[in-house]
């Protein structure tokens, strides 16, 4: 009887210092949730991540997409399920950093709501014009732009985004007025300039590329400080010469987020093997060829990424006085 007792004991201290489902997180699939359409850079980029940790995590990694609001819909989705880390999102710049300046009513804080897992990637937009335009260079843009009698038109993939912010940075930046007209999707915003509807536009890379390629428009910059890799000959808008745009730098990101309250551990765990994930060796590669770079940040260092970005587009939004219903 002695022994028994012991051994219930024993198994009774084991279960207090190991509660149920602390080491056996996931022992069910595991949703990410993209809060923008399918096809697009986030979606991709989330594709790819979940293919690679599902096998080591040993469960099923799906990917649902919830569009809408510059990714407001999809963050609100996340916010109403459990903080158990069975339901993570793949933030971006727009949702995570833009639109709680930009929306005059935004019912939740990203930045508080929502706990940094884990950055994975960034990527460089490319600014191109309508071929109809004299037109070859940033410093011709924006001469043209303070010349035009009629003004310049520029169109986006939608309201918050990098593609749109990016234009409205460099109007601040570069001192002349644009009119901004959104699509609904990158490729729309692109035909409007092939079009001569719409003069200019940042537009991803990638999409960028087939019409810079045929010469259906024409590439001017690129908006990170470093040139892309896949459209070497352009130079980075900080290379125009103009001294207020020596330090243009946009580039649009994706990480890893979930809702706040979720077990340190498991954000951890996912930390772990989402950046043994990206850091494999094929993955830069296939990243490059998505015109995304690998970009890995660590919890921490997400978190304060995420907080400067915060400080420098409200400060935007507020100087260039952009406000959305």
């Amino acid at each position: 009887m002695g022994s028994r007792l012991a051994f219930i004991l024993a198994v009774a201290v084991a279960c207090l210092a190991h509660p149920a489902g602390a080491q056996t997180y996931p022992d069910r699939p595991i949703r990410i949730v993209v809060p923008t359409g399918p096809g697009g850079a986030t979606d991709i980029v989330t594709r790819v991540v979940a293919e690679k940790i599902q096998a080591s995590l040993g469960q099923p990694v799906v990917v649902e997409n919830r569009p809408g609001a510059n990714g407001n819909v999809g963050a609100a989705y996340v916010l109403s399920q459990p903080a158990d880390g069975y339901t993570l999102m793949m933030g971006h710049i727009g949702l995570m950093t833009i639109n709680a300046h930009l929306y005059k009513e935004m019912k939740f804080n990203p930045l508080t709501e929502f706990a940094p897992v884990i950055r994975a990637t960034t990527y460089a937009n490319a600014l191109v014009v309508t071929n109809s335009l004299p037109i070859h260079s940033t410093k011709d843009l924006v001469e043209y732009a303070k010349k035009s009698p009629t003004g310049l038109r520029f169109s986006s993939a939608g309201v918050g985004g990098s593609l749109h912010m990016g234009f409205e940075l460099l109007k601040v930046e570069a001192g002349f007025e644009a009119q901004h007209v959104p699509y609904t999707a990158t490729a729309k915003a692109l035909l409007s300039v092939i079009s001569g509807e719409t003069d200019a536009l940042f537009a991803d890379v990638l999409a960028a590329i087939p019409h810079i390629s045929s010469r259906s428009l024409r590439g001017v910059a690129i908006s990170s400080k470093q040139r892309s890799r896949l459209l070497p000959d352009l130079p980075a808008v900080a290379e125009s010469g103009i001294p207020a745009l020596a330090n243009f730098d946009v580039v649009g990101w994706n990480g890893l987020v979930a809702k706040t309250g979720t077990p340190a551990d498991r954000i951890k765990l996912i930390n772990e093997h989402v950046k043994r994930a990206l850091e494999a060796p094929d993955m830069a590669e296939r990243m490059s060829k998505l015109g995304a770079d690998v970009a890995v940040m660590s919890t921490n260092e997400f978190g304060a990424f995420m907080r400067a970005e915060d400080k420098k587009w409200g400060g935007l939004v507020k100087k260039a006085d952009l406000k959305v219903n």
